[in-house]
């Protein structure tokens, strides 16, 4: 772990977000990552470094819409920290683009990690992946919600919704801070 926090640092991803997406991994063995909402390609460099860590033979796929008018447009940093590996980098529609891959993966272990558009109406859109997957695990990221404030509740709330006659058998939220991070397992 001290060498991916060397890589990536603790930000946006504490050391306990660290440990749940690690363990994550750890525990499905995915076959493919989606990662929607690339940004600067932390999130990505992180399962990269487990894969190497463990050896495993994945295929990890990173996808952003890469908009210009965006406040968080990464510009010329677009995935900075996946690059030189084999990260396949994809620009579109997250949704639309993990549909594909799933379709392309239809018996797949996949781990999905969302860390997108953070309003609900995209995050519930993003959640109905948990649909099209056969195993595995997804993985929410800025779920902290904070009762009175107006931070970012659209993925805690898209969560609570999405799981009603989902085939999620598992959800975990940490809550131990800001940003925090979901877990929702199919197995």
């Amino acid at each position: 772990m001290l060498k991916l926090v060397d890589i990536v640092g603790y930000r946006p991803y504490p050391l306990d977000e660290l440990l749940l997406m690690a363990a994550a991994f750890e525990y499905h063995e995915p076959d493919v990552v989606i990662d929607v909402g690339t940004h600067i390609g932390k999130s990505a460099r992180i399962w990269y470094e487990l894969s190497k860590h463990h050896d495993a033979e994945i295929t990890i796929h990173t996808v952003d819409i890469c908009d210009p008018n965006h406040p968080e447009y990464p510009g010329n940093s677009l995935g900075k920290f996946i690059r030189g590996t084999n990260v396949q980098q994809h620009v579109q529609d997250g949704y639309a683009c993990a549909c594909d891959l799933i379709a392309e993966n239809p018996t797949a272990s996949l781990l999905i990690f969302l860390d997108s558009d953070h309003e609900y109406e995209n995050v519930r859109r993003e959640l109905e992946l948990v649909k099209k997957m056969e195993s595995g695990c997804l993985l929410d990221h800025d779920t902290f919600c904070q009762p009175g404030s107006h931070y970012n509740h659209g993925p805690y709330l898209a969560i609570q919704d999405c799981v009603v006659g989902s085939p999620v058998k598992q959800v975990f939220h940490l809550q131990t801070g800001l940003p925090g991070m979901s877990y929702l397992g199919l197995e």
